[in-house]
């Protein structure tokens, strides 16, 4: 999730109600899509869209063949909207995605990953993060406590254990795995400060990914441009190492690891996938390639689906039903896992 163009620079009260957060996912087991071929753009349709629900995260699951995309509350036209929350899920050779999750009113799906047949999803303003089961759409963990920030992404490590970014306040939040296993827990909060400085009234830390088996975290403070890695370390204060990687600003969103290169959904100067070769410490960063497409509207976050990326398109600046993804051709016969974690 990410601030409009038009309104990064604007009051605290005006920043607040235009604050929207991502989107994601769960759905019931599929047969694996082998239909996909690259070189075709492809353009996924949310049914029902409707004004007061925009898209905004998004998460894909190898196994069935499905994706998941979240929904959140347009507050830029201040309108509520009976699918708040809404989980929506298609495949890769569908082209409309239908509610597999409902919502309900003050719901947000922001940030998602799926992970062992589980849908993650970060709840944004709502304070939540909630874990679904992908075959039958059942909650199984749901957490509280994060105080009164902004849960934006959340990455899943290898071993199961869940980060958070907040947006609003300088926490990274922590849920185990044996929290996740239990149905629930109460989160630790990592403080940030002061290694990170937190711009007052707009969004910090937003999209996430993991390193090294979820030993390294990678993040992109949106209101900056900055990249920064986090080692996590037990002996460290916080238990916790925080470095800004050298890179040119990146004002990011969703952030995914695709073949060593940071793919980062950037929205300044323009609306764009930019693709980041880190170094082997990831200390630095060089853009190496920008790839944009004319069916991408105001997107927020990326997940790699076999040979495309899912672009979402949030439109937060215009709202304009209906809602879509985009599915960007990858270019690689490459059928392997994603390596962000």
């Amino acid at each position: 999730m990410r601030p409009s163009m038009n309104t990064r620079n604007q009051s605290h009260s005006l920043l607040l109600a235009l604050a929207l957060t991502a989107l994601a996912a769960g759905g019931p087991t599929m047969a694996r899509d082998r239909d996909a071929q690259p070189g075709e753009t492809r353009v996924f349709t949310l049914k029902p869209s409707m004004q007061g629900n925009n898209p905004e995260g998004i998460a894909f699951d190898k196994s069935s063949g499905a994706f998941f995309v979240g929904a959140v509350r347009d507050v830029f036209g201040g309108v509520d909207s009976p699918l708040d929350g809404a989980i929506y899920r298609g495949t890769l050779d569908t082209p409309t995605l239908t509610v597999f999750i409902p919502g309900a009113p003050g719901n947000e799906a922001a940030g998602m990953k799926v992970f062992r047949g589980q849908l993650y999803v970060a709840g944004g303003f709502s304070g939540t993060v909630r874990v679904y089961d992908i075959n039958t759409g059942g909650l199984v963990a749901s957490f509280e406590g994060f105080g009164a920030g902004m849960l934006n992404d959340l990455v899943v490590t290898n071993k199961g254990d869940v980060f958070i970014t907040d947006s609003f306040v300088p926490t990274l939040w922590h849920i185990t795995a044996a929290q996740v296993a239990a149905g629930g827990g109460t989160p630790e909060g990592i403080p940030m400060a002061p290694d990170i400085a937190y711009v007052d009234f707009d969004f910090n830390l937003n999209g996430i990914v993991a390193l090294n088996g979820g030993h390294r975290l990678i993040v992109v403070q949106s209101s900056t441009g900055k990249l920064f890695r986090i080692d996590l370390d037990a002996n460290a204060l916080y238990g916790r190492e925080i470095y800004e990687i050298a890179a040119e600003p990146l004002f990011g969103d969703g952030l995914l690891m695709d073949r060593g290169r940071l793919v980062v959904v950037t929205f300044a100067p323009d609306f764009t996938l930019t693709f980041v070769k880190l170094d082997r410490r990831a200390e630095r960063g060089t853009v190496v390639e920008r790839r944009t497409d004319p069916t991408l509207r105001g997107p927020s976050t990326v997940a790699r689906a076999r040979n495309f990326y899912l672009v979402v398109n949030a439109d937060f600046e215009t709202g304009t039903t209906p809602f879509t993804v985009t599915g960007l051709p990858r270019n690689s016969d490459d059928d392997g896992e994603e390596d962000n974690e």
